[in-house]
């Protein structure tokens, strides 16, 4: 039985200006398979050292976050030991200043296994846990609620609008699934099943408690839950009186940014695809996964010709002219791989830097800086931070393309019990809905 969550009172006020309160307490769609990483996230207290009152506001229909001051603690991962701490901030977190990770290592900012790490020079071991007090200036979403389509015992199932990821990762903590179930919905202790990517919207399993997350996590990786999704792609989708499978191979091309593509050393992925309806430019298309490739859907979709409408990763000629159909991209994986990251940096959506900024990162990169005081708690740290990029920049406008994908995960079910969103507006098919109001 399905039923829209109900917000706060205080959802709508008249005045833009919102509280979101913060209690104590990692552009991945169709990623089923379950990582144990995930329940990492998930431990109580993950948001402790959120400030209590972060205010946002909404403007035509997006939600915007005051800067905050806030932890981050993450592993090494294996790709990163034996490098320098500050080699990897500066080529892993492609949002930061080139001299950032230097001047923050300088000022103590960043902790290695619980102590404070001076050493610009340090190098990366095996299991080192690596702290960062930052200056926070979260993404925007769309203002639009999380509806709980089941909340039991053992599950919580949503509806999942699109714009905000599923857990904190990068540039998003507070305005995360997690974040604002925790915050506005006074859900906590959740653990994530499976994960959709920030701009895909449709339905998410939670797990309330140890023995569910065990068996749902066991059940989501065979092919006893079948998974459908449905989405709009460029183009007329062929439509044979039967199902479009694409088998076709998945590697991981760009790490740092979880980008994907179809390559013959890459791990088996198999979609089925059926077409619904199409208004003679645009398709929409049942997916049916499977298996659980990160991207899944997008890359084979693109391989087959068809990319999703609007999709700002694989709907580009950065893969070629014919936008990677047939895995043919015309250049080698190396070029492709830095031409997508520079068609992505952040410093695109930057409208001004303060020209002083990059001279003031350069000489405390150089010179000789004080660390801060060890004992400075978040809550007495300034508005403004003389080394945060967001505090120096205005940045452009973002579309509202960039908030949302045409791809919606519509159900997962099994021979037992079926869960299931209604279809998004954008889906219906516009005859259908002329029949409805007539």
């Amino acid at each position: 039985m399905k039923r829209a969550a109900e917000r706060p009172t205080n959802e709508h006020p008249s005045l833009e200006e919102k509280t979101a309160l913060s209690d104590p307490q990692p552009d991945h769609s169709e990623r089923a398979e379950p990582k144990s990483k995930i329940s990492r996230i998930d431990i109580p207290g993950y948001f402790d050292d959120m400030l209590r009152n972060v205010r946002f506001r909404v403007e035509k229909g997006i939600r915007y976050l005051d800067p905050y001051w806030s932890s981050y603690s993450c592993f090494t991962k294996g790709r990163w030991v034996g490098r320098k701490l500050v080699d990897v901030f500066q080529e892993e977190f492609l949002s930061v200043n080139r001299f950032y990770p230097i001047v923050a290592c300088k000022l103590g900012r960043i902790t290695v296994n619980g102590r404070r790490m001076t050493d610009i020079n340090y190098v990366l071991k095996d299991n080192d846990r690596i702290s960062h007090i930052g200056h926070r200036h979260e993404h925007p979403i769309l203002d639009q609620p999380i509806e709980i389509i089941e909340d039991n015992p053992d599950l919580l199932i949503v509806n999942k609008p699109p714009s905000l990821p599923v857990h904190p990762c990068g540039q998003y903590k507070l305005h995360t699934v997690l974040g604002l179930l925790r915050n506005e919905y006074n859900i906590e202790g959740l653990r994530v099943l499976h994960r959709l990517d920030r701009t895909t919207s449709g339905l998410l399993i939670f797990a309330k408690n140890y023995e569910t997350d065990r068996k749902f996590k066991s059940l989501l990786s065979t092919n006893e839950c079948r998974k459908e999704y449905v989405c709009m792609v460029d183009g007329i989708f062929p439509d044979e009186g039967r199902e479009i499978i694409c088998d076709q191979p998945i590697r991981t091309l760009v790490v740092s940014m979880g980008i994907q593509c179809v390559g013959e050393n890459g791990k088996s992925a198999k979609t089925r695809f059926r077409r619904l309806w199409t208004d003679g430019k645009n398709s929409v298309v049942q997916c049916f996964l499977e298996s659980g490739r990160t991207h899944q859907i997008r890359v084979h979709l693109q391989y087959l010709g068809y990319p999703i409408k609007d999709d700002q990763l694989y709907n580009s000629e950065v893969w070629g002219p014919n936008k990677g159909k047939d895995g043919v991209y015309g250049k080698s994986y190396d070029q492709l791989c830095k031409d997508i990251k520079d068609a992505h940096r952040c410093s695109l959506w930057h409208e001004r830097i303060d020209p002083d900024y990059e001279c003031r990162m350069e000489y405390m990169a150089k010179e000789k800086v004080e660390p801060e005081a060890a004992d400075m708690p978040l809550e007495s740290r300034p508005e403004y931070d003389s080394i945060c990029l967001g505090c120096n920049v205005v940045k452009k406008i973002v579309p509202r393309t960039h908030f949302m994908l045409y791809l919606h995960c519509l159900k997962y079910e099994t021979d037992d019990w079926t869960f299931s969103t209604k279809l998004p507006d954008w889906a219906i098919n516009p005859c259908e809905k002329e029949r409805a109001c007539s």
